[in-house]
């Protein structure tokens, strides 16, 4: 398996993390062991703004929908499953919690940043200016091309949105999501932000559903607590 790490979050002790590109197979439990890990929690993912907060007396329940995870438990692991949607990973500056973060358009279209941070804050009592978040590879913005009826509903929600939707023509618009998950962030008070600028449709190491389409692989991005 080969994964790429966070510049910010390699410096964090007490924290194992991860980003992985088409090597990786799928194993969880084998990417659990690499990285010291008894397991790596997983969502069933559905392009939603539902964040799942584990403590203790978790128990896991096959059929667990939603986009992120929050925990302050160690020695588990949380991770998102990405192949083109942008992954985004959380720590607080004492590796107390952390939270790993799926989020396509229809993600970044409801805030789950947003959400996502408010549950540290209400469960954790930790502020946004107190987080480290780091957006992993995912598609960019010379590839992520969307059609009005998309574009719109941006439009149409935020008053920033020049800032990240750029129109191509008449009915298509080039969407950046790192640039829309980023000012997000900002928006809630985030100070430190890293991303990692791969393209997974231009990069021909990475699952792309853009590229590759149905059935395509996916990457896995994870965080946990030690």
């Amino acid at each position: 398996m080969s994964w790429i790490k966070s510049e910010n979050l390699s410096i964090i002790s007490g924290i194992v993390h991860g980003f992985s590109n088409r090597g990786f197979k799928g194993g969880l439990e084998e990417a659990a062991s690499y990285f010291g890990l008894s397991r790596i929690f997983t969502l069933n993912q559905i392009h939603s703004s539902n964040v799942f907060v584990i403590k203790d007396g978790f128990r896991q329940e096959s059929e667990q929908k939603g986009d992120a995870i929050v925990t302050s438990l160690k020695d588990m692991g949380i991770g998102v499953f990405t192949a083109d949607c942008q992954p985004i990973l959380f720590v607080d500056r004492t590796a107390s919690v952390v939270a790993a973060v799926h989020a396509g358009w229809r993600g970044t279209l409801s805030q789950i940043t947003k959400t996502a941070l408010l549950e540290i804050e209400k469960n954790f009592g930790i502020e946004p200016s107190s987080v480290y978040v780091v957006l992993g590879p995912s598609i960019g913005r010379c590839c992520y091309e969307v059609g009005e009826d998309v574009a719109s509903l941006f439009m149409n929600k935020f008053d920033n949105w020049k800032s990240y939707l750029l129109k191509k023509n008449d009915s298509k618009y080039i969407l950046d999501l790192k640039e829309a998950n980023r000012i997000a962030l900002v928006e809630e008070g985030v100070k430190d932000i890293e991303i990692i600028n791969i393209c997974t449709k231009c990069d021909s190491g990475f699952h792309s559903y853009r590229r590759d389409g149905k059935g395509v692989g996916k990457q896995l991005s994870f965080v946990g607590l030690v």
